[in-house]
């Protein structure tokens, strides 16, 4: 009773004072429900403000759990922050690896381009030029070249420190030994081409050498159109050669090559023979280079005689005449919108004088 009649107040276990604490009122038992500003009073009282510490002043006696980091930092923004780093790194790899692969790309098709003109002129020059004529070509072109079973001791590579290759029979003037010798090799010691390939900065020129420089090769060549022009005109008028209007117009202006015209005046004495037409194994060659082709009917049109017997005839006796006149073998070749022919053909390059 003695606690009732000092005003009704009662004393909450916890809720007083102490040190640095003060005492919260006490209400009385009946006193009805707490109201709301009462109850804001109340937590605002037993809140960090009111406890009159800081923040770390427990940890700092020794007394209460380690403080916790400044700032807004837990675990999630870790996550978070690792997260964007990480999409970043793949970002920057991502455009990186693009253009180390997209620029490859592009390289490869150029490689792979000058690659294909590279092994068209090798084959060319394998089929064409004669195995005992000496060619000059880069390293890359020697090897191809090699590679397509033209001789190795009849190349001769060119490198850095080579002279101009007036030596040889045949250049073959890749981006390479243009680089080396630039104008002055067309210009000076090789002024004819025999075949080109490609085009622009990877074009491949295959071209004949004038040892004695540009000057006595057009001499040269001048007097050889001349020797041609009689040889043809022989081989008009021989009765058992016939031939085409537009073989006659060749053979009368000296354009077919002269051991071709030897050739073809040694089988007519074996056999009658009919020219269909002349024409050159060289691509884009430059004018003026002698023909080394000629196309022969399968048949002896003067007699209507054809048949394997006639082709065979032709073939046995050329094949005895063939080293002599620098003859490829003969081959049987279809024409567009023509019957097929024998096709004779005599090696690159054209002797001159």
């Amino acid at each position: 009773m003695a606690d009732h009649d000092r005003g009704g107040e009662v004393t909450i276990p916890g809720a007083g004072g102490g040190p640095g604490r003060p005492a919260l009122p006490a209400r009385a038992v009946n006193a009805g429900p707490v109201a709301e500003d009462d109850v804001t009073e109340w937590l605002r009282d037993v809140g960090p403000e009111a406890s009159g510490t800081t923040p770390g002043s427990e940890a700092a006696d020794g007394n209460g759990p380690p403080p916790a980091p400044p700032g807004p930092w837990w675990p999630g923004a870790r996550v978070t922050a690792c997260a964007v780093v990480v999409g970043l790194v793949i970002g920057v790899l991502a455009a990186v690896a693009f253009r180390h692969y997209a620029r490859p790309a592009e390289g490869d098709a150029a490689a792979s381009q000058r690659a294909a003109v590279r092994d068209e002129a090798a084959r060319w020059v394998a089929q064409q030029v004669d195995r005992a004529a000496t060619v000059s070509c880069d390293q890359v072109m020697c090897a191809a070249l090699r590679a397509r079973g033209f001789p190795r001791g009849r190349l001769m590579t060119l490198g850095p420190t080579s002279d101009p290759p007036n030596g040889t029979d045949v250049v073959v003037e890749t981006p390479a030994v243009r680089a080396l010798f630039g104008s002055s090799l067309d210009a000076a010691w090789a002024p004819a081409v025999l075949a080109s390939f490609g085009s622009a900065a990877d074009r491949i020129a295959v071209r004949v050498i004038a040892p004695h420089g540009v000057a006595v090769y057009q001499v040269l060549l001048r007097t050889d159109l001349a020797a041609r022009e009689r040889a043809g005109a022989v081989l008009l008028h021989d009765p058992r050669v016939t031939v085409s209007s537009a073989a006659a117009g060749q053979l009368a202006g000296g354009l077919v090559d002269s051991r071709l015209l030897a050739a073809l005046a040694a089988l007519a004495r074996h056999q009658p023979i009919s020219i269909v037409g002349f024409g050159n194994a060289g691509p884009r060659a430059s004018p003026g280079i002698p023909l080394r082709v000629a196309d022969l009917a399968r048949e002896d049109r003067a007699a209507r005689r054809s048949g394997t017997a006639y082709v065979r005839s032709a073939r046995a006796y050329l094949s005895t005449i063939g080293a002599a006149f620098h003859l490829t073998p003969v081959t049987t070749v279809a024409p567009p919108h023509a019957p097929p022919v024998l096709r004779i053909q005599v090696t690159a390059p054209s002797p001159l004088g």
